[in-house]
């Protein structure tokens, strides 16, 4: 029987929307139908040219299908236990989900910043330069918002970094 984990921050993402998923349906059903598609001609066509038409079609449409597919129905979540320091980041699509560990020995700080898409970006950085992409945001209060509540939580600081050259300590004591 596994042990269960007390992760002391959670962090999930929201679900994803009723037409992210329905897209991502179309795209997984055009994947199966090409791939049922092939693996027939591949019994009944004795073609070699045929048969690698049919199968180079597979590999262009059905990878795009695939990748947009995951695009569309995958969620991130990420787990941070503090008394282990892993960072568990668990990719999930349906009933499927997929976990990578992190091992980490000490937190330093979270920082924000503006990335090259004009989006805000969040991540918590350990031993000296490493650090753990976390999550983007569409708008920087958003992503003070999430650092502010994670570094509060893990007891570390917080540094704004959305000017190039100009990285700002910010102060938690004053926000409170």
């Amino acid at each position: 029987m596994e042990e269960k984990i007390d992760f002391e921050v959670s962090i999930f993402e929201k679900k994803r929307s009723w037409y992210e998923l329905a897209l991502a349906a179309v795209l997984f059903s055009i994947f199966i139908y090409l791939l049922i598609y092939v693996i027939y001609s591949c019994c009944f066509d004795t073609s070699v040219v045929i048969i690698t038409k049919r199968l180079r079609g597979l590999i262009i449409i059905g990878g795009f299908c695939i990748a947009y597919g995951l695009k569309f129905s995958m969620t991130k979540n990420m787990l941070i236990d503090l008394d282990t320091s892993i960072i568990v980041s668990r990719y999930v699509v349906g009933p499927f989900s997929y976990d990578v560990n992190s091992k980490v020995t000490e937190f330093e700080y979270v920082s924000f910043f503006k990335n090259k898409l004009d989006c805000y970006g969040t991540n918590l950085w350990y031993v000296k330069n490493k650090h753990y992409k976390m999550y983007d945001f569409n708008n920087k209060e958003a992503a003070y918002q999430f650092a502010l509540d994670i570094s509060n939580k893990l007891n570390i600081d917080l540094l704004d970094a959305t000017e190039k050259g100009n990285f700002v300590w910010i102060e938690k004591e004053n926000l409170k």
